[in-house]
């Protein structure tokens, strides 16, 4: 019993390391996106999504390392999900949040075309190497576009944080990375400790879905609320769009392709569908005016509820 203790206070340490190293993490990539003048939508899809889905990626790395792929897996779903549901009914509920239509029909299109790519690869029951590289390449592809599209509108740097100078970048870019590393190793070996010693058959794959996914997305969340709170709600949306589309494509895809294939357990077979589901139902909340009110927010929030009855009930 003191061993179960000893690890969740283990886990919960990691969930703080995470979230104070991501912090520094994204500092330093603003530093860098300043120096070497990354125009503003790159800027955003490396700082927004790869910094904030930096303990994902920490998480889904070390879980194939530890040969429990399992646990990415399900972090990476069950973060998705979060995201687009709980995490922008948040950010809504506290101000009402508008959403621009090149933020829903570039960025979020794309999320529904790596959605799908996800699920039609996941539908025999397995990931193989060839798929996991597949995601790769389309992410490539995707940055590859919108440094065309910068070019295109002349796009210059601008960031939504406070930039250090390039030596102290340096600094938060190398120490954040390395405490993200070592707060992943320690998160997945103390989930793997923990659910071997609850003994319950798939608890892995729910204890992944539900804690982990919210544990690792608590940073996102707390940069949602702070965005909505200066009357920025658009940014948390775009923000979940963006971090989804690299949680699907490279930290699934990287990871996994260093394994010849990868199973789907029942309960990440099940959110499948659910990953879907909830994004088409965000994508009509906001089609109907362009914005999301209390009112959707509601709506929101009901449809990630039921996603956790339903997996912790089936």
């Amino acid at each position: 019993m003191y061993t179960l203790y000893i690890n969740i206070g283990f886990l919960v340490i990691s969930f703080i390391m995470l979230n104070y190293s991501t912090d520094y993490f994204v500092r330093g990539l603003g530093a860098f996106c300043k120096r070497f003048k990354i125009p503003g939508s790159i800027a955003g899809a490396s700082i927004a999504a790869m910094g904030s889905s930096a303990p994902e990626f920490g998480t889904s790395v070390f879980s194939v390392v530890e040969a429990h792929p399992t646990i990415g897996l399900g972090t990476i779903i069950g973060s998705a999900i979060f995201n687009i549901t709980l995490l922008v009914a948040i950010s809504a509920w506290i101000r009402k949040c508008s959403v621009s239509r090149d933020v829903l029909y570039r960025d979020g299109l794309f999320y529904l075309l790596a959605v799908l790519i996800t699920i039609i690869s996941m539908s025999d029951g397995k990931i193989s190497r060839y798929e996991a590289v597949s995601w790769t390449c389309v992410y490539v592809v995707y940055l590859a576009w919108l440094i065309w599209d910068a070019k295109r509108k002349k796009e210059e740097f601008k960031a939504d944080i406070d930039i250090p100078s390039n030596k102290k970048g340096v600094v938060y870019l190398v120490g954040g990375l390395l405490f993200i590393i070592l707060a992943a190793a320690l998160l997945v070996r103390s989930t793997i400790t923990i659910t071997e010693l609850m003994g319950i058959p798939d608890f892995e794959s729910i204890f992944s879905l539900v804690l982990i996914a919210i544990g690792t997305s608590i940073s996102d969340l707390f940069v949602s609320i702070h965005a909505a709170r200066n009357g920025m709600g658009s940014l948390a949306v775009s923000n979940a769009i963006g971090s989804n589309t690299f949680d699907l494509l490279a930290c699934l895809g990287i990871p996994l392709s260093f394994l010849a294939e990868t199973p789907v357990v029942e309960n990440i077979g099940i959110s499948m569908p659910y990953l879907l589901g909830s994004f088409l139902i965000f994508l009509l909340l906001v089609r109907i005016g362009w914005q999301l009110n209390k009112k959707d927010a509601g709506i929101l929030f009901a449809v990630y509820v039921l996603y956790i009855a339903i997996i912790l009930l089936l």
